[in-house]
């Protein structure tokens, strides 16, 4: 017999958990896009003499994409650095306390900057900005991606502070504390 309190906000999670998975995959598809550019870049200036004055510009769009879209991901499987000399030096009550403002103050940090992001984006959008670099890339598209990214560590931040309020622990990865 599962406990009330495990199956307190299971439906949220799992929601929080799919999107985070979703913006995981998009990470790596971003990291493999910039593999392909690179890559085509060196090929084309050693053996056809002739630079893609494009890869560049997208590779570092696609950078940061892959960034904010593996946040999420990063922060639900323990891979983001904990600073844990704290942590350890703390009694049982008062880590929980800690964990909890932590939680809350990375949620209103992450809320701040997806609103930020999807506000530029929103700008770049109805003035029609586009890069200053000849490839000229509307500036929503790169610009949404990265709110996007933002929006999902937002939501994976409500999910750990959801799952400390269900009596969980947080996820921590061995060697990166």
């Amino acid at each position: 017999m599962t406990s009330i309190s495990s199956n307190r906000f299971r439906r949220t999670l799992a929601v929080i958990d799919g999107l985070t998975d979703a913006g995981g995959i998009l990470s790596a598809l971003c990291l493999l896009g910039i593999l392909f550019l690179i890559g085509a870049e060196i090929f084309s200036r050693n053996l056809l003499s002739y630079s893609l004055h494009f890869s560049w510009d997208l590779a570092g769009y696609l950078m940061g994409g892959c960034f904010l879209l593996g946040c999420a991901s990063a922060m639900k499987g323990g891979s983001h650095v904990r600073v844990t000399a704290l942590i350890e030096a703390l009694p049982g009550s008062m880590l929980r306390v800690m964990e909890l403002a932590s939680c809350l103050v990375g949620l209103v940090i992450c809320a701040f900057l997806t609103w930020a992001l999807a506000e530029m984006a929103w700008l770049s959008g109805l003035r029609g900005s586009t890069a200053a670099t000849s490839f000229r890339v509307p500036l929503v598209w790169p610009q949404s991606v990265l709110a996007l990214g933002a929006a999902l560590m937002t939501l994976q931040c409500l999910g750990q502070l959801l799952r400390l309020t269900r009596g969980e622990a947080l996820s921590g990865g061995a060697g990166l504390e």
